[in-house]
């Protein structure tokens, strides 16, 4: 009798560790099997019908509880790079143009002006930038010890103003990071709808 026993026990363990290996098989695989990120991840902002793609190696951040106008905040995971998207309306009732850019750079001047600390780089340019017009500014803010760098459009679309911040931390990071923002930027599609 112990011996129908033992080789009872005997099986029951062989069973088990089959069962056990194939377990751990499927477990494994269904890990591996996780879908990895995507390297490009496009957000579209269906109250501009507009939208824009970032590498997916970067973080969306949540969005500021009351901060409405807020599309899109995300950085990369080294702190050094970041860029936002925000919209607002404006009082403007006819379309902006190329042409008519001239007009609007009061208003781009005067919301940088607002911040004290801002220094130029260069004189902004006129850009167009997913189908829509606008201005491109690159600029300093902030002290030596904490401060940063922003290449920022301004662009304009019936009734609102579009902007896209990339910000470099610290400032003399800019230079090197231009061609990574520039390469975000030229994903922007302006009439996403």
């Amino acid at each position: 009798m112990n011996r129908k026993l033992l080789g009872l026990v005997a099986v029951a363990a062989v069973l088990a560790l089959i069962v056990g290996v194939s377990v751990g098989r499927n477990l494994i695989s269904s890990e591996a099997a996780l879908p990895q990120k995507p390297d490009v991840i496009r957000v579209k902002d269906a109250a501009s019908g507009t939208s824009i793609a970032y590498p997916g190696a970067w973080t969306a951040l949540p969005r500021p509880e009351g901060d409405g106008d807020l599309v899109l905040s995300v950085k990369r995971d080294d702190d050094v790079a970041s860029f936002l998207v925000r919209t607002s309306k404006t009082d403007f009732a006819e379309e902006v143009t190329l042409a008519g850019l001239p007009v609007v750079r009061q208003l781009t001047d005067d919301l940088l002006a607002a911040d004290d600390r801002v220094k130029l780089l260069r004189q902004p340019n006129t850009v167009e930038l997913g189908g829509l017009p606008g201005w491109r500014y690159q600029y300093t803010f902030g002290s030596a010890a904490s401060g940063g760098a922003h290449d920022h459009y301004f662009l304009f679309k019936k009734g609102l103003l579009i902007q896209i911040v990339f910000q470099a931390q610290p400032k003399e990071r800019l230079k090197g990071l231009l061609p990574d923002f520039e390469r975000i930027a030229a994903t922007f599609r302006g009439n996403d709808a």
